[in-house]
């Protein structure tokens, strides 16, 4: 049994995190790129508009997965009883 003294504290994090996502999606290209997987990344990677709007930012419709995260920041916030005291 550990004899660490331990408290709770209240504290804002920031964290970032690299994130996957995988979801189907259908977009109008150029037929051009249509049949080049390299043309085609290339193309919808500089033509965020077409596809944007569809990320599955909660994996509903789609999977994901947090390939990194990083705590950034931490700052400590006023606890609960001193920030209701007068």
């Amino acid at each position: 049994m550990s004899t660490e003294e331990m408290t709770e504290v209240r504290v804002e994090m920031t964290v970032t995190e690299e994130v996957t996502y995988d979801f189907p999606v259908t977009v109008e290209i150029p037929a051009e790129v249509a049949d080049d997987p390299e043309a085609l990344t290339d193309y919808l990677a500089e033509n965020e508009d077409l596809w944007l709007d569809d990320l599955p930012i909660d994996a509903s419709r789609g999977s994901l997965s947090v390939n990194e995260r990083d705590v950034e920041d931490v700052k400590l916030l006023p606890s609960t009883e001193a920030a209701c005291s007068p």
